[in-house]
């Protein structure tokens, strides 16, 4: 075995899990050990055991930046990934990481870049949850290792639920439910905005306080993927009293798109069916 890679659980390095990685155009990709064939997080013919990966990676001196650990449905595994929490000439840890490293306390070590933090720990989860610095996987997924196990974590990895579902609570808090109060705009204003909004499927946050529109809501935007790295955030929606509707997006991406464009997306047929669409365009209209 190589080096710090012996820093890995043993219960890891048991299962044939593993795959080898490199870079390719500033892009993590997977490789089968051994070859330059993609190895996938989602399909285990192209999975080895660990031996076989770190033997490729000493066979092959430069084809490697390192090998992986993939996370699967079968095992008990969940991993944490903290992006950008560690200074890599002190490595002192944001205090927020340095906590939730605390509470978890299961084997953690530093990623590749030396400014993140991934950690193993055992759970049930069913499903990903994400978010920018903040990714919780329980499987279709890898980690690319190290072995440089973080200073003070565990070296095995330990059980831990009820740590791992207080930290989704924080993280990811279910947002609040909307105020059902009816919109009382002019006579000539027909939509309810909430109605719409609803029945094209954009999830509402919360509403906001403004001083020109009659209602402001914070929803995610449903071109929310093209975002950096996913943000959610700066997106709103709002009715003026006369019944005009308005969209706006902070992100670059979004920069040419207004009220015709969420109107345009969120009222395909497939979504809100015909009579639908149609009893909301004729009181759009």
């Amino acid at each position: 075995m190589s080096g710090i890679y012996e820093n890995i659980p043993s219960e890891l390095r048991r299962l044939e899990q593993w795959v080898c990685w490199r870079y390719e155009r500033d892009t993590k990709m997977l490789k089968i050990a051994g070859t330059l064939r993609n190895a996938k997080s989602t399909d285990p013919k192209t999975w080895r055991p660990f031996d076989e990966c770190v033997e490729a990676e000493k066979k092959y001196p430069g084809r490697y930046a390192g090998i992986g650990f993939v996370f699967t449905k079968e095992d008990p595994y969940v991993g944490v990934d903290l992006d950008d929490v560690r200074n890599p000439e002190t490595g002192n840890l944001s205090p927020r990481a340095a906590q939730i490293v605390s509470r978890l306390d299961s084997y953690a070590e530093v990623s590749p870049s030396g400014t993140g933090i991934k950690l193993w720990v055992r759970a049930a989860l069913s499903r990903a949850w994400k978010k920018p610095g903040v990714e919780i996987y329980p499987h279709a997924r890898y980690f690319a290792t190290t072995g440089r196990i973080l200073p003070g974590s565990s070296p095995t990895v330990e059980s831990r639920h009820e740590g791992l579902a207080a930290l989704i609570r924080e993280e990811f808090p279910e947002p609040r439910e909307p105020s059902p109060r009816p919109y009382v705009g002019s006579p000539g204003a027909h939509v309810d905005l909430l109605e719409f909004l609803a029945a094209g499927g954009i999830q509402v946050l919360r509403e906001l306080p403004d001083g020109t529109a009659e209602r402001v809501w914070a929803v995610v935007c449903p071109w929310s993927r093209e975002h950096s790295r996913g943000d959610r955030s700066g997106t709103r929606v709002g009715q003026y009293a006369d019944g005009a509707l308005w969209f706006c997006c902070e992100h670059a991406h979004c920069a040419h798109r207004g009220w015709g464009d969420l109107r345009e997306c969120i009222e395909p047929r497939h979504r809100i069916g015909k009579s639908k669409a149609r009893r909301l365009r004729r009181r759009a209209a």
